[in-house]
């Protein structure tokens, strides 16, 4: 029963979204036929000005009101407290015009979304009346974010495992076994005093061809592996070299188990539905994510598609915050330092360019750097979090100056 209402209530909130972007598509058209009001809005003097010049544009809009009902809904990452005071603020304006405001649904009734675009926020109300619907709609800037200057703490610290010609998509180590998963094949190495020596190669079959941004998945559990592919899953072992490999739309295991997610088998991200512990959530589609939790508290953070970031706080149900200028490649990492608990986040480079990358840490809905950047030698092709206690990161990079590709761990430390 809680998974079909979830479901429902994703389905109805993707209309509702779908209508408003919608709404937004065709805005100058409805707008020139007098249907919409759009009133644009630089930084706001106050909040009370704002809510007060919204509701003129909706008497104006609906005619003189008596009384009326209001409803809101909140499908933006604006605060719950802040939505608290722009619902009073709302209040304060509505009666100051002389509405009388009802509990109960009363002839006329306003339902007033809080939405967002990619400059700011979307106020949008749509005022129901003898019959008819008129809508307005605001543009309201999001205020300038101010973030105490620190200075870095920690520092990351990079290893190389492995270099090579051809490409890597990830690997697995540990004090005995060297695994890497390629395009065609896991190559497993063994530790002889200090040196891998390679063992065997497990051959990877599949029946269609790789799409051209290749990535791919490993994962080790005792002498178990599994390898995740566009399309493919492969099952095997260490003690007894086999593989098995068939044709799969199973979602991939993205960090150490709490998040799942189905990967598109033709392009390289994945699609943004959840599977695992979040089983039926949904997220915008993302390249990579990083998940932890602290006590009770749950922190999801997902580099979408857009070239956004969000974070997900306590439910998936809606981002708390949004970030820019961050790049597609992130991983959580558990350490001894600060909260407990750090992002490692890549540059917003291109693919033919260095990269760089450098920790972070969640306070409240911020996210504060927390180290000086590492400079790489080339652009970060994959991170996942690794280790029994989440404790390393692994990468995965491609020199700008040799060509080749190098197998990374990194770790944070406290001093700097």
């Amino acid at each position: 029963m809680r998974a079909t209402s979830r479901f429902q209530f994703m389905l109805k909130t993707a209309f509702k979204q779908g209508l408003l972007f919608a709404l937004c598509l065709m805005l100058p058209r409805l707008a020139a036929a007098q249907a919409i009001q759009v009133i644009q809005t630089d930084i706001p003097p106050s909040m009370a000005d704002v809510a007060r010049d919204f509701v003129q544009q909706i008497v104006s809009r609906a005619g003189p009101l008596s009384s009326a009902s209001v409803s809101f809904q909140n499908i933006s990452v604006l605060p719950t407290d802040s939505q608290e005071a722009v619902q009073n603020a709302i209040f304060t304006a509505l009666r100051n015009a002389g509405i009388r405001l009802e509990s109960a649904t009363t002839a006329t009734h306003i339902d007033i979304t809080f939405s967002e675009e990619w400059q700011g926020y979307l106020w949008i109300a749509w005022v129901q009346q003898n019959g008819g619907k008129k809508v307005v709609m605001k543009k309201v800037a999001k205020p300038p974010q101010t973030i105490t200057a620190r200075a870095p703490m920690l520092t990351v610290r990079k290893s190389t495992v492995w270099q090579q010609e051809s490409p890597i998509l990830d690997f697995y180590e540990d004090n005995h076994t060297l695994a890497l998963l390629e395009p065609d094949q896991i190559a497993i190495y063994a530790n002889d005093s200090g040196q891998w020596r390679s063992r065997y190669m497990l051959g990877i079959t599949h029946g269609q061809p790789w799409p051209r941004d290749l990535r791919g998945r490993l994962v080790v559990s005792g002498s178990q592996l599994t390898a995740f592919l566009p399309g493919v899953r492969c099952n095997g072992s260490t003690s007894s070299p086999t593989l098995d490999c068939r044709a799969s739309d199973d979602p991939w295991r993205v960090d150490e188990g709490s998040v799942v997610a189905f990967y598109s088998p033709r392009r390289n991200f994945f699609t943004g539905l959840l599977a695992g512990p979040s089983a039926g959530a949904s997220v915008v589609p993302f390249f990579s994510a990083a998940a932890w939790q602290n006590g009770e508290s749950h922190q999801w953070l997902f580099t979408g598609t857009d070239g956004r970031t969000r974070l997900y706080q306590y439910d998936l149900s809606a981002p708390a915050a949004i970030f820019n200028g961050w790049g597609s490649n992130i991983a959580a990492v558990h350490s001894s330092c600060g909260s407990g608990w750090q992002a490692l986040v890549s540059a917003p480079t291109d693919s033919v360019r260095p990269d760089s990358i450098q920790a972070v840490e969640v306070l409240g809905r911020e996210a504060l750097p927390v180290s000086a950047p590492i400079d790489l030698t080339g652009p970060v092709q994959a991170l996942w979090t690794s280790g029994k206690d989440s404790e390393t990161v692994n990468g995965i990079l491609q020199s700008q100056g040799t060509g080749n590709y190098e197998a990374f761990s990194l770790t944070v430390n406290c001093s700097r």
